[in-house]
C-alpha cells in the first residue's frame, strides 16, 4: 500500500483502525508492505511501527529494502542527469536527491527552511511543522552545494530527484526530464503545489511491485494494491487486484478493480476486512 494518502489519514497519522486491521491481515498469512514516493528513511518508520517484514518499494520502486537496510534492489540515475539537475537549482527549484544514506539538498535556501516550506506550504500549522522537523532528521537532510559536479563525477550515486512548486514552474522540467530518457510523475501533492518525482527510466511502484512478487516466488495475481495518486496508477494496474481509495484521483478509481473507503475513514482497514478476510472466512465487521 502507498503511504500518503493511503496508509495515513489527512493529519498524517498512522490510525488504530488500521494498525489493527493490517496487523490481523499478518496473522491470517497475508504479506503487507508499503510502495511509497517516500524515501527508504522516511517509509522504515510506518515500516517499523507495524513490523513489516517483507521488502518495501520507496522512492516509487527506484529502491527496495528491508526494513532491516538489507538492499534487494536500487536502479540509479546515470551521470547525465547532472545537466538538469543544474538546470533546475540555476531556476531556483529546491531539489532534494534521494541516495542510500538519506536525501541531499540543492539550491540556495538553507535545507531546513527550504525542507519546511515544503512541509508548510499549504498550512503551517505546528503539529505539521513538528512532523516535519521529524521527517527532516529521520531521512538524513544535508545540503550539497556540489552535487551535481559529484553526481557528474560518479562520486555520488543518487536514485530520485524530487521537488514541489505550481505545474508552470515544474512542467518544463517534467518535459525536460521525460526528453532525456527518465521516468517521471507530476501529479498534485498538495491544494496549492505539484510534486515532480524523477527517477530512472523504467522505474514505477508497478514495477517495483513486480521485483518484490518475484523476489518472494509470489505470483501477480496473488498480489493487491491500495493507492490514492498518479504516480499508483502503474501498481494499481499491475496488481492481480487493483484497490483505490475513496478520496483518490479520479483516474485512479476509473482503473481500479475495488474503491474502497477514504484515507479519513480507515479505507484501508476496511479493504481489508471486508475484502481480503472475508473471503477466507475471516470476521470482517470494522
Amino acid at each position: 500500500m502507498d503511504i500518503d494518502g493511503t496508509l495515513l489519514n489527512r493529519e498524517l497519522k498512522l490510525t488504530r483502525h488500521t494498525r489493527a486491521a493490517i496487523a490481523l491481515a499478518r496473522r491470517n498469512g497475508i504479506g503487507v508492505t508499503l510502495a511509497t514516493g517516500r524515501s527508504f528513511h522516511s517509509a522504515r518508520r510506518y515500516a517499523n511501527m507495524l513490523a513489516l517484514d517483507l521488502p518495501l518499494i520507496c522512492a516509487n520502486g527506484a529502491f527496495i529494502a528491508f526494513r532491516d537496510g538489507r538492499v534487494v534492489q536500487e536502479t540509479a540515475l546515470p551521470a547525465r542527469v547532472a545537466l538538469l539537475l543544474r538546470e533546475m537549482e540555476a531556476a531556483g527549484l529546491f531539489v532534494q536527491a534521494f541516495h542510500r544514506r538519506g536525501l541531499y539538498t540543492t539550491g540556495r535556501k538553507s535545507y531546513l527552511a527550504g525542507w519546511i516550506e515544503e512541509f508548510c506550504a499549504d498550512d503551517c500549522k505546528l503539529s505539521l511543522l513538528a512532523y516535519g522537523i521529524g521527517e527532516f532528521r529521520r531521512c538524513a537532510v544535508r545540503r550539497n552545494p556540489r552535487l551535481a559536479e559529484q553526481v557528474e563525477a560518479g562520486a555520488v550515486t543518487v536514485h530520485k530527484l524530487f521537488c514541489g512548486g505550481t505545474e508552470q514552474r515544474l512542467a518544463p522540467f517534467a518535459r525536460r526530464a521525460r526528453e532525456m530518457g527518465f521516468s517521471v510523475e507530476l501529479y498534485p501533492g498538495t491544494p496549492q503545489r505539484m510534486y515532480l518525482e524523477i527517477m530512472p527510466r523504467g522505474v514505477s511502484k508497478g514495477r517495483g511491485l513486480r521485483a518484490v512478487a518475484q523476489h518472494l516466488g509470489i505470483a501477480m495475481e496473488e498480489t493487491a494494491a491500495v493507492g490514492d495518486n498518479a504516480n499508483d496508477l502503474d501498481m494499481i494496474r499491475a496488481a492481480g487486484l487493483g484497490v483505490a481509495m475513496g478520496n483518490a484521483h479520479e483516474t485512479l478509481k476509473a482503473a481500479a478493480d475495488y474503491v474502497t473507503l477514504s484515507n479519513d475513514e480507515d479505507g484501508v482497514a476496511a479493504f481489508i476486512r471486508r475484502r481480503l478476510l472475508a473471503r477466507d472466512g475471516v470476521e470482517a465487521a470494522i
